[in-house]
């Protein structure tokens, strides 16, 4: 790109870069980890029909399955809740179903290493970040502390005066238990009855099924990571982190 930015120009663009650094601090390192799930499609996801979440095992493509995706997040948190509620009754029985929403589970994503893009016409922008993570999984024997690798990647768009999200890839790179070989075998824990009801839980799948990105095993040929962005002039003449 050959484009010479006056000064007004250019604070508009380091703005708009701040804007999205900003949306993306409080929807992964804060929303995730205070439990907003029920929010985050309306807080920060773009009006359009053809908005697409890419996961490591496919696509929720359209307004949809993406709503879908994060009702899963909320409907499991809420079982996650209610079960450790009941475990610890003693301590926390009498908190009421919206108090107790999240307890016992943490979900900590440090975004890292940002490279962010700006289309020329300002109408789109694309950025990509490096999770360091750390967080608590509920499984059938109790709560287990994982380590978290990932990359996050979005197309966003301006749209009524802010940057929405069009675009998301949320691929996992490592998802291991804290203290334990990242590449033998998960360990068995005994399982623990109060959390037997976990086994019934189903998360929406993707609408497209596909391999997108193989998390980290001793067998698994490498990976590159998601495309970086490159300075673009309209979104016409660059790649999508979308299908």
């Amino acid at each position: 790109m050959s484009h010479q930015w006056n000064s007004e120009e250019l604070l508009t663009r380091w703005e708009k870069r701040r804007s999205i650094q900003n949306l993306m601090v409080r929807f992964f390192s804060q929303d995730y980890l205070m439990r907003r799930e029920n929010k985050m499609y309306d807080t920060y996801w773009s009006k359009a029909d053809d908005v697409c979440l890419g996961v490591n095992n496919g696509y929720y493509q359209g307004a949809g399955a993406v709503k879908a995706y994060y009702q899963g997040l909320a409907d499991r948190t809420a079982l996650e809740s209610r079960l450790i509620q009941q475990k610890y009754a003693d301590q926390v029985g009498n908190l009421s179903a919206e108090e107790a929403y999240g307890i016992g589970i943490m979900d900590m994503k440090s975004l890292v290493a940002p490279v962010i893009e700006i289309a020329a016409d300002g109408a789109t922008a694309k950025g990509i970040w490096t999770i360091h993570g750390m967080n608590t999984k509920l499984t059938a024997s109790g709560q287990i502390g994982c380590w978290e690798r990932a990359y996050v990647a979005v197309d966003f768009v301006w749209e009524d005066g802010a940057w929405k999200v069009w675009h998301l890839l949320y691929v996992q790179d490592l998802d291991a238990p804290a203290g334990c070989d990242w590449v033998a075998p998960m360990p068995e824990f005994p399982a623990d009855p109060a959390y037997a009801e976990l086994a019934e839980f189903r998360f929406p799948e993707p609408n497209v099924k596909m391999t997108v990105y193989e998390t980290y095993s001793a067998g698994r040929p490498f990976y590159a990571p998601p495309a970086y962005p490159e300075p673009y002039e309209t979104f016409a003449e660059t790649f999508s982190y979308g299908l």
